[in-house]
C-alpha cells in the first residue's frame, strides 16, 4: 500500500513539473487589447429569441437554441419511422408514418431510357451507399412559455434542426401502383417546386350514352329540323339496340375487334405546369391539388373514327327520321384531320381547358431531394418556430418542415386519365355550340338522308366558349421512373 502511495505521488510531481515547464515555455500574457483582437470559435453555441409579446400569439414564446458549430454527414436506413400514434391527434393514426426510409447524399444525375418506368431515376455515380447527407450547424431548441416566470413558465415544444440540410430523402423500396409502405401519413409543411406534368387521356368512346347526349339543328331542303343522339339505338341491351352491320363503317375496338357506336376521341396529350404550391397539414396521407385553366390539345375527328345513331323531331320527305350520323367526310380519319387542317371535311373541337384535380396518395411519391433546411419538432400547441416559412405554422403533435420548395423533377403518369367524367361535359359544351350553329346539309345530303343513307358532315371548328371548363382527375396515377426509390445498400438488396 505504502510503495503504490510513493509512486503515485512521484508521478504526480513529475506532471505538475512538466505541465510548469510546458506552460512556462509556451503560454504568453497578453493585454486586454491584445485579447480582444483575437478571433475563436466554439463547437457549441448558445441562443436565445425572446417572445414576440402578442399574448395567445403563434410566436409569444421564448426559444432557447443549443448549436453545434460544424457540419455533421449522416448515411442512414430507417426500417419503420412512425411517431405521435395514438395521443394528442386520435387514436388509430400516427402524426408521421413512414416505411422504409433512406436518407443519403443527393443524387448526381438521371437515367436516360426509353423504358418510362425507368427514365429519370436518380442516379449516383459512386452508388449512393458510399454518399451522406450533410447537415450544416445542427441545433435542438425548446420553446418556453411564460419563459421569464420561475412560477409559470413551461416547455411547449422542442425541435431538432439545422441551418442547412443537402441530401436525399426516399421512402418505399418499389415504385408500384399499390405500395404498402412509404409515406403512409404525414404532418408537417412542404413547399412544392414548379414541375412540369406530361399526362395523356385514355381513349374513349363518345356520344352513346344519355348523359353525353348531343343536342343541334340542322337545316335540310331549306328546314330547320332539331336532332338528338339516340343512345338507346347505341346501348346493348336496350329495346332499341340496334347491331352495325357490316355495311356500316362504325369504328372498330381494337381490343375486341367488334364494331361499335360512338365516335372515338383519341389520346390526348395533357401537358402542364404543376405551380409552386404549399401542402400543409396534420395526418395527410394524399396530396389534394386543383391546376386551372389546363389547356387541352384540339379534339380532331373524322369519318374513320365512328358513326352515331341520330333521331330527328321530323322526318324529311315523311321519310327516315333516324339518319346515321359521321363528323368527317368519307375516307378522314383523326390522324388525317390533325395533319392536314380543313374544315370542310372534319371536325374539331377547340379551346377546351380543363381545371384538373390531382389527388395522389404520398406513399406514390418516393423521392424527395433536400436542399435547404428543415426541422423536426413535437409542440403542444400550434406555433410558429423562429426562421421557419411564413406560412408554416406548425401544428400540435409531431411536424416535419421543409424550408425551401422541393424540387421532384417532373411527375409523368405512367398510365391514362380516364375520360368518362370529362365526356358528358364535352357534350354539354358541343351543344351549347351547335344550339347557335346550324348544321347545313348540301341538297344530295338531304336527299341520301331521306332514304336512310348516312351522313359524312364534317362540322368544322366546334369552338367553345372561353368559360368552358372540365373537370379532370389525376388519382393516384402510377409515376415514370423519376420516383422511383434507389436501394441505400450495397449489393442486390432493397434495404438493408
Amino acid at each position: 500500500m505504502g510503495n503504490h502511495v510513493v509512486k503515485l505521488l512521484a508521478f504526480s510531481v513529475i506532471v505538475a513539473m512538466t505541465t510548469s515547464s510546458f506552460a512556462s515555455s509556451n503560454l504568453i500574457s497578453l493585454s486586454d487589447d491584445e485579447m480582444a483582437a483575437e478571433t475563436g470559435q466554439a463547437l457549441l453555441s448558445l441562443g436565445y429569441t425572446a417572445p414576440s409579446g402578442t399574448t395567445g400569439g403563434l410566436t409569444d414564446y421564448g426559444y432557447y437554441k443549443l448549436g453545434m458549430e460544424a457540419k455533421v454527414e449522416m448515411n442512414l436506413n430507417i426500417k419503420n419511422l412512425q411517431l405521435g400514434c395514438g395521443g394528442r391527434n386520435g387514436p388509430g393514426v400516427c402524426d408521421i408514418d413512414m416505411s422504409n426510409v433512406s436518407l443519403s447524399g443527393p443524387a448526381d444525375g438521371k437515367v436516360n431510357s426509353a423504358n418510362i418506368a425507368e427514365n429519370g431515376t436518380p442516379a449516383w455515380s459512386t452508388g449512393r451507399p458510399s454518399t451522406s447527407a450533410v447537415m450544416t450547424n445542427p441545433f435542438i431548441e425548446f420553446a418556453i412559455k411564460n419563459p421569464t416566470s420561475a412560477s409559470t413558465r413551461e416547455v411547449m415544444g422542442f425541435r431538432l434542426s439545422a441551418e442547412d440540410v443537402l441530401g436525399y430523402l426516399s421512402a418505399g423500396t418499389a415504385n408500384v401502383a399499390n405500395p404498402t409502405d412509404g409515406i403512409k401519413t404525414f404532418s408537417g409543411f412542404i413547399k412544392v417546386a414548379q414541375t412540369p406534368v406530361n399526362a395523356f387521356t385514355n381513349p374513349a368512346m363518345f356520344g352513346t350514352t344519355k348523359d353525353q347526349m348531343i343536342y343541334a339543328k340542322i337545316t335540310a331542303l331549306g328546314i330547320d329540323r332539331s336532332v338528338t343522339t339516340n343512345p338507346n339505338a347505341m346501348t346493348p341491351g336496350s329495346g332499341s339496340y340496334e347491331t352495325p352491320g357490316n355495311d356500316i363503317a362504325a369504328y372498330v375496338d381494337p381490343v375486341t375487334g367488334q364494331k361499335v357506336w360512338g365516335i372515338n376521341v383519341a389520346k390526348q396529350n395533357v401537358n402542364f405546369n404543376f405551380p409552386e404550391t404549399i401542402v400543409t397539414g396534420n395526418r395527410m396521407s394524399q396530396l389534394n391539388l386543383v391546376v386551372k385553366d389546363v389547356p387541352i390539345p384540339t379534339i380532331a375527328i373524322g369519318a374513320a373514327d365512328g358513326a352515331l345513331r341520330m333521331r330527328l323531331d321530323q322526318s324529311i320527305l315523311g321519310l327516315a327520321n333516324d339518319p346515321l350520323f359521321f363528323m368527317g367526310a368519307e375516307g378522314t380519319s383523326s390522324a388525317s384531320c390533325a395533319a392536314n387542317y380543313n374544315t370542310s371535311n372534319c371536325s374539331y373541337i377547340t379551346n377546351l381547358k380543363a381545371n384538373v384535380t390531382v389527388k395522389q396518395n404520398f406513399n406514390l411519391i418516393h423521392n424527395l431531394p433536400i436542399s435547404s433546411g428543415g426541422y423536426l419538432s413535437l409542440q403542444k400547441e400550434a406555433m410558429k418556430w423562429p426562421g421557419s416559412d411564413s406560412a408554416d405554422i406548425a401544428q400540435p403533435g409531431w411536424w416535419l418542415s421543409f424550408k425551401d420548395p422541393l424540387d421532384f423533377g417532373a411527375l409523368n403518369p405512367t398510365s391514362g386519365i380516364p375520360m368518362q367524367d370529362v365526356l358528358p361535359q364535352i357534350a354539354t359544351y358541343v351543344t351549347d355550340y351547335l344550339s347557335q350553329n346550324n348544321i347545313d346539309l348540301g341538297f344530295g345530303e338531304a336527299l341520301g338522308a331521306a332514304v336512310g343513307a348516312p351522313i359524312y358532315k364534317g362540322i368544322g371548328n366546334i369552338q367553345l366558349a372561353n368559360d368552358a371548363r372540365a373537370v379532370m382527375v389525376l388519382e393516384n396515377l402510377l409515376l415514370d421512373g423519376n420516383q422511383k426509390p434507389v436501394p441505400n445498400c450495397y449489393g442486390s438488396l432493397t434495404f438493408c
